[in-house]
Formats: C-alpha cells, structure tokens, sequence
C-alpha cells in the first residue's frame, strides 16, 4: 500500500511539472450550466477574464435540447480560443446537482432543470470534441474559483454559498474540495429549517431553498404587498407588480420601503439560521457567499453574518469570516476551466 505521504508529495511534483510545461497562451476553458443562463469563457493562468459569454437555459426545452446547447456552446468556445491561438488543454463544466465527477455524470436530482439527473455530460461531450472533459457540481466549482482567485485566497477551509434561483454549496476542508461519499456534499440548500414550513422544489418541507431563492423571496413579498403597491414600489415598477424582481427589492430597501425592509431582513434571518448549522458542523475559516440575492450587497451579507454569529456557537464563530463573493457571474465557468489542474 502506497503511504500517503507519498500521494501527496507525487500530487504536488504533478502540479509543480504543469506549471511550468505551461505555455503563456495556455488558458482555462469552462462552461457553467445555471437554471437560467449557461455562462462560459477563458481565463488566464492568472485569473484574469480573456472572454465571457452567456446564453439562456431555455430549460423548458427539455434535458436533451440543453445537451445539445451545452454541445454547441462548447464547440464555439473552443472555435474561439483557436482563432486567438489559445491553447486549450482541457475543458471544465459545472452543472447544479451532484455530479460523480469520474464519469462526468449528473446523479442528483435537480429541480431547477428537470429531467436533468442522470445526463451524461462528460461522455456526450468527450464523443464530440474528442479531448478531456472534466464536471462537477457548480458551487463546488465556485467554491474553487474563490479560493484560487477571489474571496477566500488565502483560507484553508471555507464554506461557499450561492443564493439565485436555487441554492447550493460548495465545501473545502484543508485546502481541499469535499465532495461526500456519493458525491451530494454541499446540498446546503435543502436542509430544512422548519419541518412545517413551505414545499420546496425537492419535495421537502421548510428547506433553506423555500425561503431564501429569488423566487422565494418574491412570492413573500407579493403577499405582504397584496397588489396593494407602496408609493416606493409604485415608482420603481412603473405601476405594475408584475415588473418586480430582485434588484428593484433592493434598491426599494434602500429607499426605506418597509416590505421591502420587512422581506429581506427575513431572508437574511432564514439565511442566517441555515448557515447556523453548517458553521457549528464544519468550524470553516471563511463563509462565502454568492448569486444574485447576495449582488444586494454589503447590508444584506452583514445581516446574515450577524444571524449566524447570533444562532451558531460562539466559538465557531470567533475568528470567522463572512463575505459576499468577489468573482460574481464568472466563478462558476472558472472554477471549471482551473478543475484539471485540482482534480489530480
């Protein structure tokens, strides 16, 4: 049996040796594949963003439309990284849902993009293109992005979060990504916090999800406002509710609306409480937190950081840091295209 010592000192002279093969216009390639968008494009060696591009899921489409999106997408990635005589080594894609990564197959429902469980992505795609392929999970993906380029360089284990229209986690526990046993680590989203709560997607009760996604926290506050705008809401959706979405809640919050106010802090507070746990479970160095409800910005992030110091062991929560993350809509398609360098 092979010491793990020296695993790990054979895994670190890999990594060491492809630094240096690299050449300077070698790049990284990834796809993100979300419930609403597939983003995609290039990045330097150094994090540094060389081409971005994003496409809609059309997820009612069905599974295998998007598979064949998801083909062409890649397809005219690679076409433009030729023409700019970027080499491409391999390609990286996340998708929601557990993903056993060795075969590059979705294994987890997901309830954002249904029919979507059991897709072969990596096989599809490695027929196609004929080169390497490499899939995870999107917010293990993002997880990575952070900790390489962004908020959490520097941190050893860190807990990422991303909040849009689903919610997901991605964990990192001394420096390295934990997938789980079956590949399901970093479900943060349905773990429930009130058994009688409201139905989630997943068919689960009270789950973080079916409080704090976008579409969540816009039902909630539809009801609190029953078509009955606030002159601040009047203004801000020309009249009609239909117009709201996530943006125009925050900034009506900013103006001091009060359901807008009521509504976030909630949030914040269901946010909070889920985090919680996973802090007392995991005692991370760092929780990161992304999507579009955290682009609402610093107030919205210190309120769930103060929820989380208030429900958590005091000393999880001593020397712990939690932030909004720095690389937005680009860390799920980097930390893809940087996964062939992490997966040895």
């Amino acid at each position: 049996m092979v010491c793990p010592t020296v695993c790990r000192t054979v895994k670190l002279f890999i990594n060491e040796i492809l630094k240096q093969v690299m050449s300077n216009n070698f790049v990284y390639a990834g796809i993100d594949i979300g419930a609403t968008n597939i983003k995609f494009g290039l990045v330097s060696q150094e994090g540094k963003i060389l081409y971005r591009e994003q496409r809609p899921t059309l997820v009612e489409k069905g599974p295998e439309p998007l598979m064949h999106l998801v083909t062409n997408i890649s397809e005219s990635l690679l076409y433009y990284a030729a023409d700019e005589d970027y080499e491409v080594r391999w390609l990286g894609v996340g998708t929601p849902g557990a993903v056993d990564n060795r075969e590059g197959r979705v294994i987890g429902s997901c309830p954002n993009i249904p029919g979507w469980e059991g897709m072969e992505i990596g096989r599809t795609l490695s027929e196609r293109l004929n080169m390497r392929i490499l899939v995870d999970n999107d917010v293990n993906l993002m997880a990575l992005a952070e900790a390489r380029f962004g908020a959490a360089v520097g941190y050893k284990s860190v807990i990422c979060v991303t909040v849009g229209t689903g919610i997901g986690g991605g964990i990192i526990l001394d420096g390295k990504l934990w997938r789980g046993a079956n590949y399901t680590a970093g479900e943060l989203g349905h773990i429930s916090i009130d058994m009688n709560g409201p139905e989630c997607r997943c068919g689960n009760r009270g789950c973080i999800e079916a409080y704090c996604s976008s579409g969540a926290i816009l039902k909630r506050a539809m009801s609190k406002m029953k078509n009955n705008l606030t002159p601040i809401f009047e203004e801000l959706l020309d009249g009609s509710p239909e117009n709201l979405n996530i943006k125009k809640l925050f900034m009506a919050a900013k103006k001091e609306d009060e359901i807008a106010v009521e509504v976030l802090n909630e949030s914040a507070e269901y946010l909070g409480i889920g985090l919680a746990g996973i802090v007392n479970l995991f005692n991370p160095d760092i929780v990161v937190i992304g999507g579009g409800v955290a682009d609402g910005g610093a107030v919205f992030i210190n309120r769930v950081a103060n929820k989380i110091k208030e429900h958590a062991f005091k000393p999880a929560t001593q020397n712990l840091r939690v932030t909004r993350a720095t690389l937005g809509n680009d860390a799920g398609f980097i930390g893809a295209g940087i996964l062939g360098e992490m997966i040895i």
